[in-house]
């Protein structure tokens, strides 16, 4: 753990619960905030200058001590058809691993808010296939050490599914983990 680094938290979900919860967390001062345009994701022309240039916010403001979150715009994108809406969630999904999975600086902490952001950014974007549960932040909400095999072996990664929590939930638990 390097505790001088700050943390990161990945907010996928879009669920009102998560979105008045984001609204708190976003009250604090001293945090990096990145918004995400759900379009610019899904642009294949400009997804990879996009994730670039918020993976480099990241990294410095991680590097500098400071708190990160990157989150998507709150509005639910959807397609003409179910299979078009499918593709938009995909890509969605694809960029915050993509994001997680190319960090180079290590975060104190990472927390990743929504059921299939959780997995997705477990799975794809940190590789873990082994955790050891520590215990719960809060009701609901797992933390895991990663296992050897992950990247960032060790760090505490936070499970938050979207519908859980109060409504300054995920901003006390950045406050918890940054002491």
């Amino acid at each position: 753990l390097n505790s001088s680094n700050g943390g990161l938290v990945v907010v996928g979900s879009y669920v009102p619960k998560t979105t008045t919860q984001l609204e708190s967390l976003l009250t604090l001062d001293d945090l990096e905030k990145i918004k995400i345009e759900v379009s610019d994701l899904v642009d294949e022309q400009k997804r990879d200058e996009n994730i670039d240039n918020i993976l480099t916010c990241i990294e410095g403001a991680i590097a500098s001590g400071k708190n990160a979150v990157v989150y998507t715009t709150r509005k639910l994108v959807t397609g003409a058809t179910p299979a078009e809406s499918l593709a938009i969630g995909n890509a969605v999904s694809q960029g915050l691993v993509s994001i997680v999975s190319n960090l180079k600086v290590q975060p104190r902490f990472l927390i990743a808010k929504g059921g299939i952001t959780s997995s997705d950014v477990a799975t794809k974007g940190l590789g873990i296939r082994r955790a050891m549960i520590l215990g719960q932040a809060a009701p609901g909400i797992p933390v895991w050490s990663i296992g050897e095999e992950g990247k960032f072996p060790g760090m505490s990664y936070v499970v938050f599914p979207g519908n859980v929590g109060g409504e300054d939930e995920l901003k006390n638990l950045v406050l918890r983990l940054s002491e």
